[in-house]
């Protein structure tokens, strides 16, 4: 009798204990917040798109060349290699025997001049022609500050003016403006170039005494930038052979710190990188519209 009666004592203890067990979890469900029910095939509320991250810029999925022979600017050479690593571009070295000897097709989609010294570009470089039959089959040609009066039929420094071997531009690069060296200009942006419209319609970029391009038909060139200061043309486009080509007087790759004269490598000072990058996507075709497309607006 007594063990029926302490069998009776445990069963009715088990029973309580996971009665309340079962009651402690229905109050803390009860007791749980709820939002608002999600949007179907989406983690917002209802009636609210869901949340996700901006969609970054298409890859560039290219090898850049860029010339560090004689002329050109080691300063801006790292400035290019720091923009390079930055968007996960692929970067190879090419010096004055390679650009004049070697096929360049084999080596790299884009070839890139940075600013220093182009009188040197045309000393050292003793095959300009084979640049020519690279961009000629296909190859994107890119030039900064020196690199663009390399590129150009003629060249204008101040009163005095050179033929240069190059020509991928028939119409001449003058300067120095009166902008001064490490200066920053305010370049107007055109916005029938469809990749610009993503920027605001003026950009500021640092000038080293670059030139601005002049004698060229308008049917043939894109302006991609012209200078406030005179409404010239800043930045220029153009197609070449089955290739492409494009010039900048102005430095978007480079920054400044005018109170220290200390040219900015890494992006900052005032650098232009997302639009530098932008505009190679457009150059190459890589951005979802055709090389030199403009807006039909």
């Amino acid at each position: 009798m007594r063990l029926r009666s302490t069998i009776i004592i445990i069963l009715t203890l088990a029973l309580l204990t996971v009665g309340s067990l079962f009651l402690i979890d229905a109050i803390k469900s009860s007791s749980v917040e709820t939002g608002p029910p999600a949007a179907p095939g989406g983690n917002g509320p209802a009636g609210e798109p869901a949340i996700s991250e901006p969609a970054g810029p298409e890859p560039l999925d290219c090898t850049v060349g860029l010339y560090t022979g004689r002329g050109s600017w080691d300063v801006d050479i790292e400035a290019l290699h720091n923009f390079l690593e930055e968007y996960e571009l692929t970067c190879v070295e090419i010096d004055e025997p390679t650009v004049s000897s070697a096929n360049m097709k084999e080596i790299c989609d884009i070839l890139v001049f940075v600013g220093g010294w182009s009188a040197e570009y045309m000393h050292y470089i003793e095959n300009h022609a084979n640049i020519r039959s690279f961009v000629e089959n296909g190859g994107c040609f890119v030039g900064f500050c020196a690199g663009a009066y390399y590129a150009s039929s003629t060249m204008r420094w101040g009163d005095n003016t050179f033929e240069y071997p190059l020509g991928l531009f028939s119409g001449e690069a003058a300067g120095p403006l009166s902008l001064g060296w490490g200066s920053l200009s305010p370049v107007e942006l055109n916005k029938g170039i469809l990749f610009n419209e993503s920027f605001l319609d003026t950009m500021e970029m640092w000038y080293f005494d670059g030139p601005r391009f002049t004698g060229f038909a308008a049917d043939d060139v894109d302006v991609l930038a012209r200078y406030s200061s005179n409404g010239e043309a800043a930045i220029i486009a153009f197609s070449f052979g089955q290739g492409r080509v494009l010039l900048s007087g102005p430095h978007p790759e480079l920054g400044y710190v005018p109170s220290r004269e200390l040219v900015q490598t890494e992006g900052g000072g005032g650098a232009q990188w997302p639009w530098l990058y932008a505009a190679l996507q457009w150059l190459t075709g890589n951005e979802g519209n055709n090389p030199g497309q403009v807006s039909k607006r």
